[in-house]
């Protein structure tokens, strides 16, 4: 048997065991009425975060909960002495007058503000949905968000109450994903409002008792501040963790959505209060609207139905110039139209949604046009069929990386075109250039970006040649160098030349203390010594790099040709690659801390005779950071900085010492400032990145006995010459 058909059995097996694997996995899911996809970020496939089919934590105990009752409690006493004198003179017959005098005008008003208030809270949970990765379709999730936050208003506990409405409303949605979703639409409700209310405070100060109007704008400003920086964060940390706590920022543009219905929300809210004050009232909109937000915020904190008593407190304090009884009369209708229509209808839908158990259901299956394909969903014979036609051009051969099970696919089979596709916390990079005909790039570039924009991600493209950047800037988008492959021309290699005078020099130091050179069985790895050999490697180098390049993986490596060096009787170092056809890739290399000098340099000269052998036009020694001497401007001040790493200069040298050929790789975004945002992303990325999924298990060899004879390093360096 060659080794072609040995490593080409040993992927198919890996593969075929992988595609079980994912399907016992997504057979596991569809009984739950879920759909199986691409989780995005925060879900499965995402950054690490588990999804919705993960147990929940424990509730809070006793205590917890009295301290949390207790405080509301304090806040609640606390108001009361502070608007006593103005409780104690409250006319209940006053109250009742003035309420018979609203016009049905005014209750026409607040109802038409009150529909628009909920139509824009409603979008909380459209947008929660797409950000955490549900899969719930926007207009469900709305009406399901409307009527949790309809009826957990009025009856209070609204994690809980909102929490089962929304699992009640939603097939196919856990409770678990229920209460996440329920929590982020509380938390993002409370960002956006500490956001607004120090805006309108800082705009238009409320007179407070104790607090001057410039200390109230000092402490508005401040929180904006606070605001500003959160934004900025989440352009450089989306995930953040705080001891056991994790948080995941949303990214600007989501951030800049929920302030924007917050402000559309609260503003109508306001609004239908305004237009139920009495006829008379000097009380302008501008000047209720800060008020209105501070006894809103009071309402929500203290968790009572409505925020009753808090809210009307608050009103009573900063709004001195009100009458008692118009003001209160007009709170109480307020209630009845914002509050009591609102629940009544929610309770009717929640009353005559069907049983969870009648509804759940696969939904129906699409067309495969343009389609994402996860990364752990069996990939369709016409994409197998693709891939393969593109191994066999070797179009590129490090579509190997899908091998790792970390990126999905992006696929059309209309053209038998793809593109790998990688996700990270606010991206969404297309890695490489796409397989199959050019004339599909365009389309596949376009569906990308739609499809980002959806998630709220930034799109990009990576590590894309001068072909695939020419089409990204037809279509509008900005184009930089972002690295520079290097590679060899099998055809003509020879180390005969005075360009490659100092890889001779390393390769007979290698040949001289005897390191030898092995091509490794795929089924018969030695992964205990490639596993200590990698572990002291990204040890010494602060862990592995990912997203965009390989990591050590048993079942990966069985897809690859690996090349193992000896030296007295011990493997002191591996290298690893993607063969496809017409080109080999480097992916992995590991030399291990007793590697003699010219060790990694002899491993890939014995790659490159095994790839000229089997017929490989060109070898690819993968890419460098851009040259830059080559750049201007602000690019080039950075290459420059980053040059300055003594890893990167060492790989660098590395490599150019075999005299390679090299190309230039760019990065492609919809905008300039995109540019910046992506390349940011994609460096945390690869230094972070997040875990891989479970692979299936391989067989263990202990030792070489099964390898390849080693080749003795003199006889390399006599065929290369």
């Amino acid at each position: 048997m060659t080794m072609r058909q040995t490593i080409g059995r040993a992927a198919n097996n890996t593969a075929a065991r992988g595609l079980a694997r994912r399907q016992e996995r997504i057979g596991t899911r569809s009984e739950a009425g879920v759909m199986p996809g691409y989780a995005p970020e925060g879900g499965a496939t995402g950054d690490g975060a588990s999804d919705g089919a993960s147990a929940p934590r424990a509730l809070p105990g006793w205590r917890r909960a009295l301290l949390r009752q207790g405080v509301v409690l304090v806040l609640l006493i606390g108001l009361v002495v502070v608007a006593r004198e103005r409780i104690a003179a409250l006319d209940v017959a006053a109250i009742k007058a003035a309420l018979a005098t609203v016009s049905v005008l005014q209750w026409a008003l607040a109802l038409g503000a009150t529909a628009l208030s909920f139509a824009a809270l409603a979008r909380y949970d459209a947008l929660v949905h797409r950000m955490i990765g549900t899969g719930i379709a926007p207009a469900p999730a709305r009406r399901a968000g409307w009527s949790a936050i309809a009826l957990s208003q009025v009856l209070g506990f609204g994690l809980v109450s909102g929490a089962l409405v929304r699992w009640r409303m939603l097939p196919g949605l856990s409770l678990v994903e229920a209460s996440k979703v329920t929590a982020a639409v509380a938390a993002s409700f409370l960002a956006a409002w500490a956001v607004l209310a120090a805006g309108a405070l800082l705009v238009a100060p409320v007179a407070l008792r104790g607090l001057p109007a410039a200390t109230v704008q000092g402490l508005a400003g401040l929180a904006l501040a606070t605001g500003g920086a959160l934004a900025l964060l989440a352009l450089a940390r989306p995930s953040l963790r705080i001891g056991p706590l994790g948080l995941r920022l949303p990214a600007p543009p989501v951030m800049a959505q929920i302030l924007g219905l917050a402000a559309l929300d609260t503003a109508f809210a306001a609004l239908a209060l305004w237009a139920l004050l009495p006829a008379g009232s000097v009380v302008p909109l501008a000047a209720l609207y800060p008020a209105f937000l501070l006894a809103l915020g009071a309402g929500f904190v203290s968790g009572t139905p409505g925020g009753v008593g808090p809210f009307e407190m608050v009103l009573l304090l900063l709004l001195p110039g009100l009458d008692q009884a118009p003001l209160l009369a007009a709170v109480l209708a307020w209630r009845v139209a914002y509050y009591g229509l609102p629940a009544a209808l929610a309770v009717a839908l929640v009353l005559g949604a069907r049983p969870r158990a009648a509804r759940i259901a696969l939904p129906a299956p699409r067309p495969l046009r343009a389609a994402f394909l996860a990364p752990d969903v069996p990939l369709p014979t016409p994409v197998l069929w693709a891939l393969d036609a593109a191994r066999e051009a070797g179009h590129p051969a490090e579509i190997g990386l899908h091998a790792q099970g970390e990126h999905g696919l992006l696929f059309d089979p209309g053209t038998g075109a793809g593109w790998l596709i990688g996700r990270a916390p606010g991206l969404m990079a297309a890695l490489l250039d796409p397989f199959g005909p050019a004339r599909a790039t365009p389309g596949l570039i376009a569906t990308l970006g739609a499809r980002a924009r959806a998630e709220h991600r930034t799109p990009c493209l990576y590590k894309i040649g001068a072909r695939s950047a020419a089409l990204a800037r037809t279509a509008g988008w900005q184009v930089a160098p972002v690295g520079r492959e290097l590679w060899l021309d099998l055809d003509d290699f020879t180390l005969d030349t005075p360009t490659r005078a100092g890889l001779r020099r390393k390769l007979r130091k290698a040949a001289k203390v005897g390191v030898t050179v092995a091509a490794l069985p795929p089924d018969a790895l030695p992964l205990a010594e490639l596993a200590r050999l990698n572990t002291d490697w990204s040890t010494a180098r602060g862990g592995e790099r990912g997203f965009s390049m390989g990591r050590f993986a048993p079942a990966y490596l069985t897809t690859q040709r690996v090349f193992a060096a000896q030296h007295a009787g011990q493997i002191v170092g591996f290298a690893s690659f993607h063969a496809a056809g017409p080109e080999w890739v480097l992916d992995l290399m590991r030399p291990g801390p007793a590697a003699p000098d010219g060790t990694m340099q002899a491993l890939i000269l014995a790659a490159l005779e095994a790839a000229r052998a089997e017929g490989a036009a060109r070898l690819s020694l993968a890419a460098l950071p851009p040259d830059p001497d080559h750049l201007r401007g602000p690019a080039a001040r950075l290459w420059r900085f980053a040059g300055r790493n003594a890893g990167a200069r060492g790989l660098a040298q590395f490599k150019d010492g075999f005299a390679p050929r090299s190309r230039t790789l760019y990065l492609a975004t919809p905008g300039r400032a995109g540019l910046a945002l992506a390349a940011l992303r994609l460096a945390r990325a690869i230094h972070r990145p997040a875990a891989l999924p479970p692979a299936p298990s391989v067989s263990v060899a202990p030792d070489l006995t099964t390898s390849t004879p080693a080749t003795p390093l003199a006889e390399t360096l006599r065929r290369a010459a």
